[in-house]
């Protein structure tokens, strides 16, 4: 009850509102489920570099107690739960098998690969790039890009990568070989080029089976979709500075758009002043996201002002999706609105207070798409500015989000390599498993940014045209890039 009453007062303090008693249960990993269960008192939380050193073992009996906690919460909160079973998926024999598996080993120290191994199953067979559990264990699967020698002649059904053969789902078109335009520094036009996407799990992209040939495949850019965990992405941040937000003019006509990962640490308190400002003159903007793993694409759009016309834009809530809502939606979010200020902490604080039936049953929210990516086309204007959004396989959640938003706009053309693919499974809750001190994240919605519930996640949003050089780009190669774009 000290740590009740303590996490009031740190809550007052910071000027925030509670309308229906205390913010912590006493027990808030038991039934009966309630808007307050799963959260924990602000000192548990991740430790930053130390989590860095975290055993990597786990006890078998205290991780079993707590699927008691997980299997309830998964029901009630993850956005992935229905779509598994419609893909066959059988959640009660999983969660059996995964206790059966820790009961043989009582209490036996075991490594976080065993003990989770489970988790390894359920995202192969279903990709989920927001859902990490635990936190301590990386599990995320970007995507890598490989362009095709040549054409294929019908369709593609295996593909070989690091000597083993993966099938190609003839009904999944995230799967599928893409047709595309290529650019390589230096050429001054565009040419028809075949390529595909596969999870950087696969290992190098070598070869395509399709008919009867092999064709052989090139992987593009430096890092193909290799996955960092938070914790070190906040490491790295504190230790190698950040990158702030710029817009400048690099050519005649040309403006180059610099977009960092959209978050507070880039973005707060940066100065436009020496920023280049919209002429009539200007003909191409270069939105370069590279490497943004995504955060809240706000951010970005603030610094896109002036430069695009986001009247025109469809934004998130066009995009047809659904989440999994009940009384622990709220306190799984919690975890992450203090990355958001005040505001959204009050409104989650508001949320908890409305009444939920006493059972916490789960609902499912949906909104209707009004637009998908297979809507996207380059069909500019004569007189429209061209947008050229240059993205790569580490732009992830609302990078991808950005990317689909300028996607809409007829003028843009989306260049480079297939992004992370982090925008199918979606809304990371987070919260901690109380038995062994883990901490997680679960997505708690899922989208359909295409509109034919194709893989996404793993495989990325497609590109117009491929550039082999994705990673490597620099200003000369962006101009005669610009230049062949901003041709009628």
């Amino acid at each position: 009850m000290s740590e009740v009453k303590a996490e009031d007062a740190h809550l007052q303090q910071m000027g925030l509102a509670l309308q229906d008693g205390s913010f912590l249960k006493e027990h808030p990993f038991q039934p009966p489920w309630t808007s307050h269960s799963l959260l924990f008192p602000s000192t548990w939380a991740e430790p930053g570099i130390k989590s860095l050193l975290h055993s990597r073992h786990v006890r078998a009996d205290l991780l079993l107690a707590d699927l008691d906690v997980l299997q309830p919460v998964m029901a009630r909160a993850y956005g992935g739960w229905d779509s598994a079973v419609t893909l066959g998926w059988n959640w009660d024999r999983w969660f059996g098998d995964w206790r059966n598996r820790l009961a043989a080993r009582g209490s036996e120290e075991i490594s976080l690969d065993d003990a989770f191994a489970p988790m390894d199953q359920l995202l192969a067979f279903q990709h989920d790039n927001h859902t990490q559990i635990p936190l301590d264990r990386q599990t995320s699967d970007g995507s890598q890009t490989a362009l095709l020698a040549r054409a294929p002649g019908s369709a593609c059904t295996e593909i070989r990568s690091s000597d083993r053969i993966f099938s190609i789902n003839t009904n999944d078109a995230g799967q599928h070989v893409r047709t595309a335009q290529l650019w390589t520094r230096g050429a001054r036009s565009f040419i028809n080029a075949s390529y595909i996407a596969t999870p950087t799990s696969y290992g190098v992209p070598q070869a395509v089976h399709c008919g009867g040939d092999w064709i052989t495949v090139q992987p593009l850019g430096d890092r193909r979709g290799k996955p960092w965990s938070s914790k070190l992405k906040e490491l790295w941040k504190e230790t190698l500075g950040r990158v702030r937000p710029s817009v400048e003019r690099i050519g005649d006509g040309i403006v180059y758009a610099r977009l960092p990962e959209f978050d507070s640490a880039h973005y707060d308190g940066v100065s436009r002043q020496g920023w280049a400002n919209r002429k009539p003159s200007d003909h191409v903007l270069i939105v370069d996201l590279r490497d943004n793993g995504g955060g809240e694409v706000d951010y970005g759009l603030d610094v896109l002002k002036g430069w695009v016309d986001q009247d025109q834009m469809i934004r998130f809530d066009s995009i047809g999706s659904q989440v999994n809502s009940s009384c622990l939606y709220a306190a799984l979010k919690w975890s992450y609105a203090d990355d958001n200020g005040n505001a959204q902490m009050q409104r989650w604080l508001d949320r908890m207070a409305q009444p939920f039936p006493s059972d916490c049953p789960r609902s499912v929210d949906r909104t209707p798409s009004r637009w998908t990516y297979l809507q996207h086309h380059f069909n500019p204007k004569p007189s429209d500015m061209r947008i050229i959004v240059l993205v790569n396989s580490g732009c992830g959640s609302d990078c991808e989000l950005m990317t689909e938003e300028l996607a809409s706009l007829p003028q843009t053309l989306v260049v480079g390599a297939n992004t992370y693919g982090l925008c199918q499974l979606i809304q990371p809750g987070y919260s901690v498993l109380p038995h062994t001190g883990l901490h997680y994240r679960m997505a708690l919605g899922r989208s359909d940014p295409y509109g034919d519930n194709r893989s996404v996640d793993g495989y990325g949003l497609d590109v117009d045209v491929v550039l082999p050089d994705v990673d490597r780009l620099g200003r000369e190669s962006m101009r005669e890039l610009a230049a062949i774009v901003a041709r009628p």
